[in-house]
């Protein structure tokens, strides 16, 4: 076995455990019982050390510089240099560090969602300045000897070699015309809303049908309820979640068609590509750009909103909306609000 198929071998363990802290993750915000967060939260930081020390070991370093003595190239020369990248970033995080941020966010996370369904802030801000304090030190010790900021270090977790610089330029140039695009749609009568009542488990009934409908393979995923939608898994093991409110119907099924946007850009992925540095998304960047095409391209097209209008006059009494063309507006209504999952583009 040459040193460049020793250091796949090696990385594949690690991407396995991963994949494990992943569903732990999913369990958690699924059907983990409320009062097993204590234990959760050493479970992540056990992980957290196990998988520190391997992504930071003598043993990887050796196989990078052996593998690197061999002079891959073309696909081989890219896996080794991811791989050599995470080897680099994770040196640069104390390992305290890592366990303290593994321990903390599952319980900042329930915090969170009880707060949330309380609205009050203050019951979960002490633990939130505990996670931007712990944030912080990881920026700043991942921007340590380089020419990165904090920010940057922690940005380039999930979108590599963007910088901070990079992410201003593109928003100083949208911010403009996007600003008066959407002062020019506000003073415009708005279409009419979708009004009525609407049981959530027909809600979450149809939303297994949009996702079969967008090429979601459920021999390889599920769904489940959640407080914020998420994508969770790769390969064979993609899962999505969703939720449902009685008076909107369109936050379950387009936070669905989102979340199948991640999970079938996972799901398509090489399967030889399972378990190794490439067998995840590029950058959340592209991520994103996949969920927001199937959610808002795709989605909220006339030809698909048309078909949606025919499901839910099938399982709904009388919503307010007459026809097609207007259902299609009352989908694409711009509205003032502060919730990013319910924010249209603008």
């Amino acid at each position: 076995m040459s040193a460049f198929q020793k250091l796949i071998e090696y990385n594949k363990d690690t991407v396995a455990l991963e994949h494990i802290a992943g569903r732990l993750g999913w369990d958690q915000e699924t059907v983990m019982p409320s009062g097993s967060i204590a234990d959760r939260s050493e479970e992540f930081a056990a992980l957290e050390k196990t998988l520190h020390a391997r992504r930071t070991s003598s043993e990887l370093g050796e196989l990078l510089s052996a593998a690197a003595a061999e002079a891959p190239e073309g696909q081989d020369l890219r896996h080794m240099s991811l791989i050599q990248r995470d080897y680099d970033r994770t040196h640069r995080i104390p390992e305290d560090l890592a366990i303290a941020m593994a321990r903390i966010t599952p319980k900042a996370h329930k915090i969170w969602a009880q707060a949330r369904e309380d609205e009050d802030f203050a019951a979960f801000a002490s633990i939130l300045s505990e996670v931007v304090d712990l944030s912080r030190q990881k920026g700043e010790a991942l921007a340590d000897g380089s020419t990165l900021s904090a920010y940057d270090g922690l940005h380039q977790a999930f979108e590599p070699d963007s910088t901070a610089a990079d992410i201003d330029a593109m928003f100083s140039s949208l911010r403009g015309p996007l600003v008066e695009l959407r002062a020019a749609v506000l003073e415009q009568s708005p279409p009419s809303a979708i009004k009525g009542h609407f049981d959530k488990e027909t809600q979450f009934l149809l939303s297994k049908k949009l996702a079969e409908t967008f090429g979601y393979d459920f021999s390889r995923g599920r769904i489940d309820a959640a407080v914020h939608p998420f994508s969770s898994g790769s390969s064979a093991d993609v899962r999505i979640t969703t939720r449902a409110v009685e008076h909107d119907p369109m936050n379950c099924f387009y936070s669905t068609i989102h979340e199948v946007g991640h999970a079938t850009y996972e799901q398509n992925i090489k399967p030889e590509f399972a378990f190794t540095a490439f067998g995840c998304g590029c950058s959340l960047g592209i991520h994103e750009s996949q969920s927001r095409i199937y959610e808002n391209q795709l989605g909220r097209s006339r030809g698909f909103t048309s078909y949606l209008y025919g499901l839910m006059k099938e399982r709904f009494d009388d919503f307010g909306i007459p026809s097609k063309e207007e259902f299609y507006k009352a989908v694409n209504r711009v509205s003032d609000g502060y919730i990013r999952t319910e924010a249209d583009e603008l």
